[in-house]
């Protein structure tokens, strides 16, 4: 896969970056079943509320593979080299933001009984990037991206996802372990 120079600043090597041809259609996510989920860290979601974070903004709208989802979406999970691997789709409304933290990853090691393998989780850009939209990994933003670009990261790697523009944000996560 084509590497993509899409960030600002220094690159860390926490994180990986990618490209797959984009196949899907974008108005296949307009009316599926979006859940607003806030992040599962109850204490860290309290600290930003504390440091006056509006909660109420601290959220994203999830798709996950319970509910009904693109075929698509389905095929890129098939195709990355992951074992076990969860989808989930996000949609980032106008103003909503999830702040630095790390992923708990708490369902899915119960759902596939695994405790020390190495979790791997994959974000899929569906658009073209749009003013506003970024995602910091390691204290790299990320923006600039084009529909099919990913970025990947490990385990505790610490990253947040904002939406400060006037248009919904749309990824693919992809969660799995080698």
């Amino acid at each position: 896969m084509a590497q993509k120079t899409s960030i600002i600043g220094q690159r860390s090597t926490a994180w990986q970056q990618g490209r797959i041809e984009p196949t899907w259609n974008i108005s296949d996510l307009r009316d599926l079943n979006w859940q607003p989920t806030h992040h599962r860290d109850e204490s860290l979601n309290q600290r930003y509320a504390h440091t006056g974070h509006s909660f109420d903004r601290m959220v994203i709208d999830i798709c996950q593979q319970d509910q009904p989802l693109p075929n698509w979406a389905l095929s890129i999970a098939a195709a990355v080299n992951l074992q076990h691997a969860a989808v989930a789709l996000h949609r980032m409304r106008p103003g909503r933001y999830l702040p630095l933290h790390v992923d708990l990853y708490g369902a899915y090691k119960r759902i596939n009984d695994i405790s020390d393998q190495s979790i791997t989780r994959m974000i899929v850009f569906l658009e073209d990037h749009k003013p506003g939209h970024m995602l910091d990994i390691d204290g790299d933003v990320i923006c600039h991206w084009q529909a099919g670009d990913w970025v990947s990261w490990q385990d505790d790697t610490i990253h947040a996802a904002y939406n400060m523009g006037t248009d919904d944000r749309y990824t693919l996560q992809i969660t799995g372990h080698n």
